[in-house]
């Protein structure tokens, strides 16, 4: 059986659509993949899956994007690449990933004749996620994107697929209230529960690490981000500092653009810029090192829509890595902490506050959050636990 899996993305970097097709492949499926293939970028073959790469420049790529909403050229475009790549493979299914190529990939099974189903892959809220973007912001931006047209068109996106993915239950559940012709039955739940085979693989390149633990750290792992709640932590990180308690804060990954200048603005303000590390880059092999190095993890997301379609990756990983989460109260992630008592939950920046100063001060109650944590990962929140869902969702399809 063929399955064509078609992601507007870069592959090779894609760890949820990797980690999807080797349960598929494990499975018995034969793999077509139907990718970007961005221009200068040299990809390393990935074993067992056949990829049909779109040259194309990520500049291109991302102005095509940006005006889909106007002039739809960049669904034009995906259509007629999914049509000829279903009729070149002869694919039985077609799996695509993310709420705007759901148009592209019922348009180009179409045009192929085959009329074989659809599977459509949520990664996020995307109606609401879009309208946090940076690029969508600003009059003239807005007014060309129309970020508020996914919301207007997400009804219509949902009829085409025969299943979807998505990350949570809670998730589901909100579709399935706000669009009564969608049941149960049509969905799969598949969370982003990290690999226990990768974690046992991984690998540590410490050899520029110039960080040196010096008193209890706090890590923030991730991109760096206002909506990702980064400016509160780092507020209430200040006001623990203040009041004396001994910690370090480690923060690695990405700056957004937008908030680039606000960030270095406030790790270096002189209250707490001693009391800070930033790291831009590592790579996911080298992340145990760095949980290894910490005591507190934090997850920080800004409560809305976006942050409550389901569980952050992070969070599997800071689990996975024996360390407490201090977390916002976003819907899943709040019933995941305390239904395993692996971390504290707070609401407001009194009581983010107050979970780092409870932490730093128990270190007893941070390894046992530690090992629940570890122990739900083990027995429950991992893909070996989660791949029966992927599997009995594509033979239901076949059944039907």
């Amino acid at each position: 059986m063929k399955v064509g899996i078609v992601v507007d993305n870069d592959l090779n970097d894609d760890k949820r659509v990797l980690r999807e097709i080797e349960i598929l492949k494990e499975a018995g499926y034969e793999i077509f993949v139907l990718c970007f293939g961005f221009e200068n970028k040299s990809y390393s073959r990935i074993k067992g899956i056949n990829i049909t790469r779109i040259r194309l420049s990520k500049r291109i790529k991302n102005v095509l994007f940006f005006f889909i909403n106007t002039i739809p050229a960049y669904e034009w475009m995906w259509s007629f690449k999914i049509n000829k790549f279903i009729s070149i493979n002869n694919v039985n299914i077609l799996h695509v990933h993310d709420l705007y190529m759901s148009e592209s990939g019922w348009s180009g099974i179409k045009k192929s004749g085959t009329g074989i189903p659809m599977i459509l892959d949520l990664h996020e809220n995307y109606p609401y996620a879009v309208t946090t973007y940076n690029w969508t912001k600003g009059f003239l931006r807005n007014l060309i994107s129309q970020p508020h047209k996914w919301k207007k068109k997400e009804k219509k996106l949902l009829d085409y697929p025969k299943k979807i993915i998505v990350l949570s239950e809670e998730f589901r559940d909100h579709l399935i209230v706000e669009y009564k012709f969608l049941t149960p039955d049509r969905f799969c739940i598949l969370p982003n529960v990290p690999d226990l085979r990768q974690m046992e693989n991984s690998k540590v390149n410490s050899e520029n690490i110039a960080f040196v633990k010096k008193a209890p750290v706090i890590l923030y792992f991730g991109v760096v981000a206002e909506r990702r709640g980064i400016f509160d932590a780092i507020d209430s990180f200040r006001e623990v500092i203040t009041k004396g308690y001994d910690a370090d804060l480690l923060v690695i990954g990405p700056i957004d653009k937008k908030d680039r200048k606000r960030f270095y603005d406030v790790i270096f303000n002189p209250d707490i810029k001693q009391r800070i590390t930033y790291i831009k880059w590592i790579d996911i092999s080298e992340l145990p090192y760095w949980l290894g190095l910490s005591d507190i993890c934090l997850a920080p997301f800004i409560k809305n829509p976006q942050h409550e379609s389901g569980v952050a990756n992070k969070i599997f990983d800071y689990m996975s890595g024996k360390r407490p989460v201090i977390a916002s109260d976003c819907l899943p992630q709040q019933k995941l902490i305390e239904k395993y008592k692996c971390g504290v939950i707070y609401r407001t920046h009194e009581e983010f506050t107050n979970s780092l100063i409870k932490l730093l001060t128990d270190r007893e109650q941070c390894k046992i959050m530690g090992e629940n944590g570890y122990k739900a990962v083990l027995n429950e929140f991992n893909m070996d636990s989660k791949k029966s869902n992927l599997v009995e969702a594509y033979k239901s399809l076949l059944i039907n």
